[in-house]
């Protein structure tokens, strides 16, 4: 017998941080422009998705199959499977589109994006539980196409103490959006 082939097939559960590391591993270093690093909460987004199984421990970060997470991390779409289906908070989505912040909150405020969900987070010395919301990469990646009016290259440029060039803009109810 091959020992070898023996131990890997008894390979048992892999925790969600070796699963993050691995898939971040196949995005390739440096990652994407924009790209955050894949966590362990992203992959219990993968596994509510259907794209690993659940295997126990803690349902918000799962332990996995690794052949399944070998699977996964070979698929040419990879990127675009992780932009449907893992969730960015603020500061991801502002560092995905290149902008402050600021500006990333502004579009927040003038309904061009809304979040898709949230997750508490417990800072226990900094003031208790806060709520994060979270926006589908997806949504905000597609932003600079949807609203090709914005000089995005002017928003991505706007330098730290400046005026947001989306200071302008105001929303309307009509439309969801803004209005010029």
């Amino acid at each position: 017998m091959d020992a070898e082939a023996v131990r890997a097939a008894l390979r048992g559960p892999a925790a969600a941080f070796w699963a993050a590391e691995r898939l971040n591993e196949a995005l390739g270093e440096p990652l994407p422009f924009g790209r955050p690093r894949v966590t362990a909460a992203a992959v219990g987004h993968l596994v509510r998705a259907g794209h690993l199984v659940y295997l126990g421990g803690d349902a918000g970060c799962p332990d996995v199959h690794p052949d399944q997470v070998e699977a996964l991390a070979r698929r040419r779409d990879l990127p675009a499977l992780l932009d449907r289906h893992v969730p960015l908070g603020p500061d991801q989505a502002a560092l995905r589109l290149g902008v402050r912040r600021v500006d990333f909150d502004r579009m927040v405020d003038l309904g061009w994006i809304t979040p898709t969900g949230a997750v508490e987070i417990d800072y226990k010395r900094q003031g208790g539980v806060t709520r994060v919301p979270l926006y589908s990469a997806q949504d905000v990646a597609l932003l600079p196409v949807i609203r090709p009016e914005v000089d995005w290259h002017e928003l991505r440029t706007v330098a730290p103490g400046r005026r947001s060039p989306l200071s302008a803009l105001t929303p309307t109810a009509e439309r969801g959006g803004t209005r010029y």
